[in-house]
């Protein structure tokens, strides 16, 4: 009889271990560039051994991703950045949104609304030197970037649809727009294994792999009040591999940073994660080659860095 209690008791802790895997990450008390900001933080960006932080009002800082110390900064003379990006070579894509005053009503009452308009684009060195200007006739807004493969790709807001382009022409090659769900105006997604993207769709609340095609892979997530669920009106907001193929998710309202398995099981918390925003906000994430995950607070004003447990 003990021998099979034993046994049951055994087999419960391997399960609740498979389901609550212990944390190999820790968040790192000293926040990067706090006192720094001007604007809230729309978006980062990984580049060699910088972390780039893109200000809404169009201002770049530049961090050592080693030691969290600013580096650099520059004015890109834009308005309306909410993402940036960086190539193969270190070159800076910084994406502007051009808006247009539209009025609404709702019932008895009238309102304005920004509607994008289209999306300029300025490419500038590590010095932030400006290099070139690009558009991209494809797109009419610019939430997200990244380069996957030989392929720029953006998620554009305006058209709820995730765009992928050649970088040298800019003209669109794909299109992901049937299954999207997307709300609180936040959309983003990552570059995945194999060039692929994973999109956090938040509405959805699942992290939905894409060929660059535009075909749909892998997926995992649903909506509940589980530890590897996801929480809220909707989540993740964010999402990205670290270089052995593990999954981080971001949660908001509350804030929960999470890493799953390759197959988006076994999900671990990862520890000392502050509350980053309020309510329906987006939490921009970049990881670098070193496995080290960086949160912006956006409207705090802070980048949060997450490192290994040693």
């Amino acid at each position: 009889m003990m021998m099979k209690k034993y046994s049951l008791l055994l087999a419960l802790s391997v399960l609740v271990a498979s389901v609550y895997a212990v944390p190999e990450y820790e968040a790192k008390k000293k926040k990067m560039g706090e006192g720094k900001f001007e604007g809230a933080i729309s978006y980062l960006a990984i580049g060699g051994d910088m972390v780039y932080a893109l200000e809404a009002g169009g201002k770049v800082h530049a961090f050592s991703a080693k030691s969290g110390s600013r580096k650099s900064q520059f004015e890109t003379g834009m308005e309306n950045t909410q993402a940036i990006a960086v190539n193969a070579k270190g070159e800076i894509f910084v994406f502007s949104t051009t808006t247009k005053q539209e009025q609404r009503t709702h019932g008895s009452r009238k309102y304005t609304v920004d509607v994008p308009q289209g999306v300029a684009c300025k490419v500038f060195d590590k010095k932030g030197k400006e290099l070139r200007t690009l558009t991209f006739d494809a797109l009419k807004s610019a939430k997200a970037a990244k380069f996957v493969g030989d392929r720029l790709v953006v998620a554009d807001i305006g058209e709820r649809k995730l765009v992928f382009l050649d970088p040298e022409t800019g003209k669109q090659t794909a299109e992901v727009k049937a299954g999207l769900r997307l709300c609180c105006g936040i959309f983003d997604f990552c570059a995945g294994p194999d060039d692929t993207v994973a999109v956090a769709n938040l509405g959805a609340f699942k992290v939905q792999q894409y060929t660059l095609d535009g075909k749909p892979g892998k997926a995992f997530g649903k909506r509940g009040k589980a530890f590897d669920e996801f929480q809220g009106c909707c989540n993740p907001v964010s999402v990205g591999y670290l270089p052995d193929g593990r999954i981080v998710t971001v949660e908001k309202s509350p804030t929960r940073i999470k890493i799953y398995d390759a197959d988006g099981k076994n999900a671990a918390q990862i520890d000392g994660v502050e509350e980053l925003v309020q309510g329906c906000s987006h939490i921009p994430v970049a990881i670098d080659s070193e496995g080290n995950v960086f949160l912006a607070a956006s409207r705090k004003g802070y980048i949060v860095k997450c490192i290994p447990k040693s």
